[in-house]
């Protein structure tokens, strides 16, 4: 695109748009049972090496459960993944399956 004495350039099509979904939970929800703990602690590393914030989710939950989690294991972590929008679908169909409540925020 030309404008008389302006350079531009427009991008806009063929670009791909860095959307992301951005869920909320407890991350130290009560499931009920070991086993679903254990997945969703699994899930919780996985997700966070994936998550756009990943670094920060993975330093809370570190210094989560070396320090606060050993005063009070029933302590609520209330945490936040941006987690790019295609990977929505996965994410919340893995947190259904271990039972994980979740709210997606954007």
């Amino acid at each position: 695109m030309h404008i008389k004495g302006v350079k531009m350039s427009i991008r806009a099509i063929g670009a791909t748009p860095n959307f992301k979904g951005v869920y909320k939970l407890n991350a130290n929800q009560q499931l009920g049972k070991d086993e679903k703990c254990f997945q969703r602690d699994a899930l919780m590393g996985y997700w966070s090496a994936r998550a756009i914030n990943g670094e920060s989710v993975e330093r809370q939950l570190k210094d989560f459960y070396k320090g606060e989690y050993e005063e009070n294991q029933d302590k609520p972590l209330n945490i936040a993944f941006h987690l790019p929008d295609e990977l929505d679908s996965d994410f919340e169909a893995s947190m259904n399956y271990v039972g994980q409540n979740f709210e997606k925020i954007v």
